[in-house]
This record gives C-alpha cells, sequence and structure tokens, in this order.
C-alpha cells in the first residue's frame, strides 16, 4: 500500500513504561506526540442526529437517495490527505452507496466544496475499495460532510502532511505497543495495533486486540493518580461476540452463552484517597454484542443468498417502545459502527464519571464461567491536570464538539440504577419458564381440522396436545404443488442468525409475508383449493422434504402429497447428473458443484442425508395410500434413479473421493466431506424400501442388484462408522459437525419406524446378524450419549431434542423418555412468535430460568419435523404392516388420561379413522379404541407397568383373554394379539 495512505504511525519519540504498571513524573499536556494519521471514522454524526446511547432504529436509505454525516475539526494549516475505504460486499447492493459509481465520486465535501474520489481496489485486499484525495486546511475550523446511500459512514482516515501537536485534555492509557489513533465522538484513543474484525466464528483465544494482551488474572494499570472527569473505555464486547454459541458449542457446555443480565467480569477502579468502586460488566448495561446486534440490520450472508435488504420496521416487534427498551437500558454510546454485521474490538464507548478524582489504578477482570472476556481496547482519561504518570501519554483531539457521551457517575454505580432497564430488556427477550400459562385444555389454533388429542396427568401432557394440534399442520403446511423452502409458511419472524442469536426479533426478514399468512389461512386454503391450484414456493432443503412429507401425511395432511413428490421427482431427474437430490431440491444453483468422476461430469452436491430422507419420506407417501401399484409404475423411473445414485457413488469411490470404503462421502452439514452414519444409514433405509417397491412391480433384477448394495452397505456401516468407546463400538458422527449433540448417532433406531417397527428393540432383534450388530451398537451409542444424564438437547430443536427424545421412546427408556420430552414441552412456548413454536433451537440460560429461541422460523423444517415426530410416537400407531395393525402407546408414566379421535391409520389397502381412549391409575390400566371399519387383526402393547406391580390379569370386553409379559428397556409392558373387532374395551388389572 502507498506510503501516503499507511496505517496510522506515531512519528514523536515517547517514552514508554517498560511495564505498564510503573509511575513516572509528570508531564506537560501540551507535550503530545506529532500525529500523522488519525482514523476519524467514529467521530461521524449523521444528519438526522445522533443522541447519546445506541442507535437503535436504522430505516433503510432509498436507492438513489443519501444520508449525511458530518463532523467539525480543527487540523494545522497546510496540505493534507483525506482516505475514505469503502467494502462493496457489507453494502446492502454493491456499490449502492456510491450512487452506482466508482469514478469522480461526489460524495465527500469539506466546507461545502466536494472532493472528487475515484475507488479503486486497495492492493493488498482486492475486495476493499479505497479512494484519496488532498485538501488544504487553515487554521478555521473545517466542517466534512460524507453524502453516501447508506445507513452508515465509511472508514476514513486523515492523513495529516504537517501532523498534529496539540494542547491536550485527554491522557490515554499506553497500551503494549502503540498503534493506530482513532478519533470516537470528540474523544482520542490508542490502540496496540489495528482495528480487529470479528465474525461469528468461535474463537475463545484470539487475541481482539485489548490495550495489552489479556491474560487469566486480568489487566491492571497503574495511573499514580491521575486526576480525572471522566474515564472514557473503548471496546465493550465480549471477546467471543456471538450472543450465543448454539450449535457449534459441545452438549452442556454454557461457556459462549451470553444473556442480557450476565456479568462478564468487572472494572475495578481505585483512587488516592483509599476508596474503590467496583463497575460489574453486566451485559446490557456496560457490555454489548457488536456482530448479533448489527446483524438485526444488515445480514452479509442473507443478503447474498436470499436478497435481504434493511428490514428496520420489522426488527423490534416494529414497536418504538420495544425500541426505547435497548436505548435506554444500555449505558454505552455507539463508536465505531460501519457498513456491514461484522464487528470490532472499538464498538462501543463506555464513560464513567469519577467527578475529578486522583485515580490510582483501573483493574479489569472477566469471570471464568465464560470464554470471553471484556474487550478493552483503549482508555482514554478525560483531565485537567498534567500526566502524572509513564504508563500514560497526553493525546491530541481535534475535534471541536464536545464528547458525545452516555456518562455513568459512582453514585448511580452503587445504587446499581442500571438494573431496571436490564430487567425490562431481558422480559422482552427471553420467555422465563414461570411464565408458561396453566393449560386445562389443550390450545386450539382457530379453523383447526384434523386428529383430536387429550392428554391430562400433568401440565406437560395438555402442554404435549397443545403442541400437536399448533405442530402437525404445521408440518402439513409444507406439502403443496411444490416445495415450500425451509422457512415456516405460516408463522414469521427469526432471530438472525442462529449462531448469532442475542433475542431481538426481527419480524418478516426472511419471509416478507409468510406464504398463508398464519395457519388460520392455511386451514382454508387447504380445504377450498385443489391439487394445481397451490404452486408453492418451488424450493425445499431435502433434509426437511421426506420428513416433512412424512409428518403431514401421517397426519392426514395428504391433499397435495402427490403433487408434491411429481415436483420432487422431477428435480431428481434434472437438477444434478447422475441423477439425484442436491442439498436444495428446486434451486440447482444453489450450493452445488461441478466434477469429473471417470469420464463423468458429476453435476451437484453429495447431500446423501437429504437423498436418502426423500427416498424413504417418497416410501411412505405411497405406503399410505395403500401401496398402489399404478403409482409405483408411474414414479418407478425416479425410485430407480435414486437407488442408481448410491450404486453410481460406490462404483466410482476410488476415482472420487479416491477412498476405498463401503459406505457414503457426504458434503452436507453432518459431515462436511467425509464420512459418518447418518447420511449413509438414510440411503440404507432408502435402499431397503427402494427394495420392496422393486418387488411389488417383479422387477427382480433390480430386487437381486439392490439387495447386494443393501447389504454392501448395512456391513459397510459396521466395518467403517463406528468409533470405540467403554460402552463398546458406538457408531461413528463427525465430529465437527453442525450438530453436536451428535443425537443423529441413532438414525438407526428413528428411521426403524419407517417402514418396519415401532418396536426396534424387537424388530431388528430377531433379524439378521447383521441387523442384530447395529440394534448392538446402536445400544452402545444411546448409553454412549446418555452417560451424563443430560436431558437438555434444545440448542437443535429436531437435530437435539427431537431426535433424543424419539430414540429414548423407541428403545423403551420411559424414564429417560419423560424427562427429554418434559424439557422440549416446558422450553417450545415462543409467545412473542406463534405460540408452541419448532424453532431451530432453543437456548437456555444456565439458570434454567428462561429461554430464547435460535432463528425462530428460519430453518424450521426439519426441526419442525423431528420434534413433532417426537411427540407423535407418544400415541403409538404402528401402521408399518398393513396386515396387522400395531397400538403402541408410550406415553409417560405420569400421564393418567390419553386420547385421540379420528387419526388416520392404515389397514389393509387403504386408510381409515382410529379413536381410543387410554386411562391409567395404580391397580389397572384400560383403553377402548374404535376404529371406522374392521381391521384383518390389532395388536396392543399396554404400559409401562411400574417396578413390582403383578398383573393379574386382561380381558377383552369383559372376557379373560391371553396375554404376554415382556420387559424392555427400563420397564415391563404387557402385549395383547389378535384383536380382530372393529373396536374393543381392553382392561389390565394389577396388584
Amino acid at each position: 500500500m502507498n506510503t501516503v495512505i499507511s496505517q496510522i504511525c506515531i512519528l514523536a519519540l515517547v517514552v514508554m513504561a517498560t511495564g505498564w504498571s510503573h509511575a513516572a513524573k509528570a508531564a506537560d499536556p501540551i507535550n503530545t506526540p506529532l500525529v500523522k494519521d488519525i482514523d476519524i471514522t467514529a467521530n461521524w454524526l449523521s444528519s438526522d442526529g445522533m443522541q447519546p446511547g445506541l442507535q437503535v432504529k436504522e430505516p433503510a436509505v432509498k436507492p438513489g437517495s443519501l444520508k449525511s454525516f458530518k463532523q467539525s475539526l480543527r487540523l494545522p494549516a497546510g496540505q493534507h490527505t483525506i482516505e475514505i475505504r469503502y467494502e462493496p460486499a457489507q453494502d446492502v447492493i454493491p456499490d449502492q452507496a456510491l450512487g452506482g459509481v466508482r469514478s469522480q465520486v461526489k460524495v465527500l465535501s469539506i466546507n461545502g466544496k466536494p472532493l472528487l474520489l475515484n475507488f479503486t481496489p486497495d492492493a493488498q485486499n482486492p475486495e476493499l475499495l479505497t479512494a484519496t484525495a488532498s485538501f488544504t486546511a487553515t487554521t478555521a475550523p473545517l466542517l466534512l460532510q460524507l453524502d453516501i446511500c447508506a445507513t452508515r459512514p465509511f472508514i476514513t482516515i486523515l492523513h495529516l502532511g504537517e501532523g498534529i501537536v496539540s494542547k491536550s485534555r485527554f491522557a490515554g492509557v499506553n497500551p503494549e505497543k502503540s498503534g493506530e489513533l482513532l478519533l470516537v465522538k470528540g474523544i482520542p484513543f490508542m490502540l496496540r495495533g489495528k482495528l480487529t474484525w470479528q465474525n461469528n466464528l468461535i474463537e475463545p483465544d484470539a487475541d481482539r486486540q485489548d490495550l495489552h494482551p489479556w491474560t487469566s488474572t486480568g489487566l491492571r494499570y497503574e495511573l499514580g493518580g491521575q486526576t480525572a472527569k471522566r474515564i472514557h473505555f473503548l471496546g465493550m464486547i465480549p471477546s467471543v461476540d456471538i450472543a450465543n454459541g448454539s450449535w457449534y458449542a459441545k452438549k452442556g457446555d454454557n461457556g459462549y452463552n451470553h444473556f442480557v443480565g450476565d456479568k462478564l467480569g468487572n472494572i475495578d477502579v481505585e483512587f488516592s484517597d483509599g476508596t474503590k468502586q467496583s463497575v460489574p460488566l453486566i451485559i446490557g448495561f456496560n457490555i454489548w454484542y457488536g456482530r448479533p446486534w448489527d446483524i438485526i440490520w444488515h445480514y452479509t450472508f442473507v443478503n447474498q443468498i436470499c436478497g435481504y435488504a434493511n428490514k428496520d420496521e420489522g426488527s423490534f416487534d416494529g414497536s418504538d417502545t420495544v425500541r426505547a427498551l435497548f436505548h435506554d437500558g444500555v449505558w454505552l454510546q455507539d463508536a465505531y459502527r460501519v457498513p456491514g454485521s461484522r464487528s470490532n474490538n472499538a464498538r462501543y464507548l463506555f464513560t464513567l464519571d469519577v467527578g475529578g478524582k486522583a485515580v490510582k489504578s483501573i483493574n479489569i477482570t472477566g469471570d471464568k464461567q465464560f470464554y470471553a472476556h471484556p474487550v478493552v481496547s483503549a482508555i482514554t482519561l478525560e483531565t485537567d491536570t498534567p500526566v502524572v504518570s509513564s504508563a500514560m501519554q497526553a493525546l491530541p483531539s481535534p475535534a471541536i464538539s464536545t464528547p458525545l457521551t452516555r456518562p455513568v457517575t459512582l453514585a448511580q454505580v452503587k445504587s446499581e440504577a442500571w438494573r431496571n432497564g436490564v430487567e425490562a430488556m431481558m422480559r422482552n427477550l427471553y420467555t422465563y419458564v414461570d411464565d408458561l400459562p396453566l393449560l386445562k385444555e389443550p390450545q386450539v389454533t382457530a379453523g383447526y381440522f384434523g386428529p383430536d388429542y387429550n392428554f391430562r396427568g400433568t401440565q406437560e401432557a395438555v402442554y404435549a396436545a397443545t403442541y400437536l394440534y399448533r405442530n402437525g399442520p404445521e408440518c402439513g403446511s409444507y406439502i403443496a404443488d411444490t416445495g415450500m423452502g425451509c422457512s415456516s409458511p405460516v408463522s414469521s419472524g427469526s432471530i438472525a442468525q442462529y449462531c448469532s442469536g442475542m433475542g431481538v426479533r426481527v419480524y418478516n426478514i426472511f419471509n416478507p409475508t409468510p406464504y398463508y399468512g398464519n395457519l388460520t389461512n392455511w386451514f382454508t386454503q387447504y380445504q377450498t383449493k385443489q391439487p394445481g391450484q397451490l404452486p408453492g414456493a418451488s424450493n425445499g432443503w431435502t433434509r426437511g422434504v421426506g420428513e416433512l412429507l412424512r409428518e403431514g401425511v401421517a397426519f392426514g395432511y395428504d391433499k397435495f402429497a402427490n403433487n408434491y413428490i411429481d415436483w420432487l421427482d422431477k428435480c431428481l431427474m434434472t437438477e444434478a447428473n447422475p441423477p439425484h437430490w442436491n442439498r436444495v431440491a428446486g434451486a440447482p444453483t444453489f450450493d452445488t458443484s461441478k466434477r469429473m468422476v471417470g469420464d463423468t461430469e458429476e453435476r451437484g452436491n453429495r447431500e446423501n442425508d437429504g437423498h436418502g430422507i426423500c427416498m424413504w419420506g417418497r416410501y411412505m407417501v405411497w405406503h399410505w395410500q395403500g401401496q398402489p401399484r399404478e403409482w409405483n409404475e408411474t414414479h418407478w423411473t425416479a425410485t430407480k434413479a435414486a437407488v442408481d445414485w448410491i450404486q453410481w457413488q460406490l462404483d466410482t469411490d476410488t476415482t472420487f473421493p479416491g477412498k476405498r470404503k463401503d459406505v457414503l462421502y457426504t458434503e452436507s452439514e453432518c459431515a462436511h466431506g467425509d464420512y459418518e452414519i447418518y447420511s449413509t444409514y438414510n440411503c440404507l433405509h432408502g435402499v431397503m424400501l427402494s427394495i420392496r417397491m422393486a418387488k411389488q412391480l417383479g422387477k427382480q433384477d433390480e430386487v437381486e442388484k439392490w439387495t447386494t448394495l443393501y447389504n454392501r452397505l448395512r456391513k459397510g456401516v459396521i466395518d467403517n462408522l463406528t468409533d470405540p468407546s467403554e460402552f463398546g463400538p458406538v457408531w461413528h458422527t463427525y465430529p465437527n459437525t453442525d450438530w453436536q449433540d451428535h443425537a443423529h448417532k441413532l438414525v438407526p433406531i428413528q428411521l426403524a419406524t419407517e417402514g418396519l417397527s415401532y418396536n426396534p428393540l424387537q424388530y431388528l432383534g430377531a433379524s439378521d446378524e447383521l441387523d442384530k450388530q447395529i440394534l448392538e451398537i446402536s445400544r452402545n451409542t444411546y448409553k454412549f450419549l446418555m452417560k451424563e444424564k443430560n436431558y437438555n438437547c434444545l440448542r437443535m430443536f429436531g437435530y437435539g431434542q427431537g431426535m433424543m427424545t424419539q430414540s429414548a421412546l423407541l428403545l423403551d427408556e420411559m424414564g429417560d423418555a419423560e424427562q427429554f420430552l418434559n424439557t422440549m414441552l416446558t422450553h417450545c412456548y415462543l409467545p412473542k412468535y406463534s405460540g408452541w413454536a419448532s424453532p431451530e433451537g432453543i437456548i437456555l440460560h444456565r439458570s434454567g430460568k428462561y429461554y430464547l429461541p435460535v432463528n425462530g422460523y428460519l430453518g424450521q423444517d426439519s426441526h419442525a419435523a423431528d420434534s413433532t415426530k417426537a411427540v407423535r410416537l407418544t400415541m403409538g400407531i404402528d401402521d408399518n404392516n398393513p396386515a396387522e395393525l400395531h397400538l403402541v402407546p408410550r406415553y409417560p408414566a405420569s400421564w393418567t388420561e390419553m386420547s385421540i379421535a379420528r387419526y388416520p391409520v392404515l389397514t389393509g389397502d387403504s386408510r381409515q379413522q382410529i379413536s381410543y381412549q387410554y386411562t391409567r391409575s395404580e391397580s389397572s390400566q384400560s383403553f377402548h379404541f374404535e376404529l371406522s371399519q374392521r381391521a384383518s387383526a390389532v395388536s396392543l402393547r399396554m404400559g409401562p407397568i411400574a417396578a413390582g406391580k403383578k398383573v393379574k390379569g386382561v380381558t377383552v370386553d369383559g372376557s379373560t383373554t391371553p396375554f404376554v409379559l415382556e420387559p424392555s428397556g427400563d420397564s415391563n409392558w404387557v402385549w395383547i394379539r389378535g384383536i380382530t373387532a372393529k373396536q374393543a374395551d381392553i382392561v389390565l388389572a394389577m396388584e
């Protein structure tokens, strides 16, 4: 880079203390260093006025219009240069801020005279555009004005030809080494090195350029009794600036989670008169989020992928009252705030008014329960007396205006005047567990149609029925004539970016208007429109597609399922080569690649979990329609192509990726270009179900070939995808997967309900040796995942809590299952969104008292499906075998009365409806069911039976009947088989 625009350089020789706690004789404050360069970015004030405090409103600047930023300076007479830095990638639309041009741009004026700027790529960073212009200053004040089509000013650097040495009333604490000089709201600050920029990665050991390198005991500065009116602290963000670690943190690890109200450390000030003041560093008082806060107005990733524009009007509930909570509650001043959503180590300014007292020392400490520490990148004392310590240096300020700050007095700190504001923000951001409604009856959305549920015995039981009323239809709403994307078609609102969520709601950020507006409207459209009249969004994440098909059709919302599958099959055959499903069906250019594999050009990514999920999702639709041969024939080409893709990958694996393994190399979230159980097993399951479809059509060649492939993959997962543990071999998941609860290790158990049985322990245990090995490894895996008895997997609502709940239920670990269910049902109530929801995740505060959703409704598809399935499994409608209906209810033992009505169930070659009532007490259990048509056979499993209880006998319609007592999981169960009546009353007596 040209030396004219080099980074800030302090030319004068300043005697620095070899240790920052060393005191020295007083120095004249006029003797400031000769400064050649000053970063004045944080000194711009917007033309619409800037009050002390955080900016909480940022309406978009319309294309073609301008926003003005101004500042007044007094510079030495002579020739100077001003540099403007602009990053198109941080703009809402590249070059929009410049009016669409880069040459002869008139965005900057000095004393009313425009300067012509030519923006060119920086030599070291081509993504950065820089422009410089020279100007002449006199001794009179200079008015600088920046007019751009943007809500925040560009980075602005002054390069002073003569340098500046001015009388100063500011003393800066010396950094480890002198770096950039910033002018922030009229206050000069000396940094250690340069500004640092932060994104959403978890980097607890990264150097955020604190004033001195952070130590395990914090930082201490001996200031020798320097008299100060105010002490200004720059930075004031956590060093890990993401708000909540979410998926990327290990299970049970709260060290990355930062809620408003959390204490991140202290600033302890000792005065020369012997008094002390400890200033707590409280998130929401004097520490605030940087990147998560700025994501609210500008999220670069979403700009590029989803065409997102500024949605200020939808933030903070669209309420000025809510905005005021944050403006009034946080006692900080915006400092270095530039376009985009990156944060930096000079983001905020905290001012402590010490009333002219002599400051002996400042000690900054952190809290070891967090990985982050409070970032203080510079400290400047505002003083009227000479500098008294070599630990400080006088700093010049060319600013004319009075510093813009929001000072906090020592008295306000002592009285905790900040507390009410912090608590008000917390009540707005979070849902408190104690505030969950007490329900006597399930809540039902207006216009509801579908099955009925009524569960009693505990409050969680009523919550479960409420949850099904809300989320069964939610899953069904994704099934139109085409895909519906990943966001909810019936609910709006999200918290931008799932691992930078702080709780501020941004309504309509990804769905300007949800497809149906709300769930009530969906009920109307579903009932009034016919297939072909509901076009959908024409895309869907394949991982969610099959799961939503399963859930929507399971609850009977199957009206558009065939059109949906026609669209899905077309995506399979046309969007990738060899034909397969990409990450997003209907979006062939999203997240895909091209490569030569042998003599074949492979197009599209290997989203093998999504591919397999689409396979078995299609199967379940066919199955619940009664396995019609005509449907099978119509969709055979896609069925075959889906299996051929799996075969092709194994046949060419020595070419790409160049490793000989009988499992699948996967490029999706669960694997990130590696091998693991979830993706391969979904495809393995899809192959198994496809063999059944081939058998119906008499495709003997495919049956034989696919059976060989199926057995090859089954043996492959056993040979290649296990890890050793203290419990024996467990399923291997990619260590750096996005899904850090690793609940997807139990995919063999979770998928058993799709086409096999609701009793995987018995089904797999009675199968061949490979299935028995798969079962044994799965049981080991469950023990491995449960060794800490941690029932909170909420931060991944579907991939974590939903999957673990399914696994506990299907393994008959009912003690665990009840705790997983209770945790899920008491943390999915989101009254500020859409009630009983299934977001991407829930972050529970370490105290257990309150929580916030991760992302609200963005990406809810898989999470809604897996968590809804978990609650659906409790009802136990196992119609995998059309010749014999199995009823396998798995309600927690504390639930006493459970009934369902008009629930769809397959018997024979068509679906009918079932209703039942299940009542349990200490001495008996009674079960009444009624089918709309007689079934060939019904088998019922009752339980769980409490330890120590003996079963006296079972009657069916008053007649004694044989039963089988079966221990399974942590419980005993009673099987009654071969019931052939259309309705029956079964009573189990105990003693």
